[in-house]
């Protein structure tokens, strides 16, 4: 598991122990372990969806950047069709990505 799960897991821990804790005492020592845990959480949380965005501006284009954000924003963005094989004229199929290349 990375290590978002694993906070997350811990943050989750955490808040339900001190909603069940009954002892007030206990329950802000709890509630105070919670909130930095929360705390912790969220700063890795907005550290690595910054450092993402980075990698995925970094990776577009550098003829236009800007395309691959529309694209990414009006879900226009589609997987690349990979052609195999095509049919020639003798009935026959293309062997290698080479020949398809040439017969296209």
């Amino acid at each position: 598991m990375d290590s978002l799960t694993l906070m997350r897991k811990r943050v989750n821990a955490c808040r339900r122990l001190h909603q069940r804790t009954r002892n007030e005492k206990l329950r802000e020592s709890r509630k105070q372990k919670y909130i930095e845990a929360k705390r912790k959480y969220q700063a890795g949380l907005k550290k690595e969806k910054l450092n993402l965005w980075k990698e995925y501006c970094n990776v577009t284009a550098s003829t236009n950047p800007w395309s691959q954000v529309y694209k990414f924003a009006l879900r226009k963005i589609r997987a690349n069709s990979i052609m195999t094989t095509l049919t020639k004229l003798d009935g026959s199929e293309t062997t290698s990505i080479q020949e398809t290349m040439e017969r296209r």
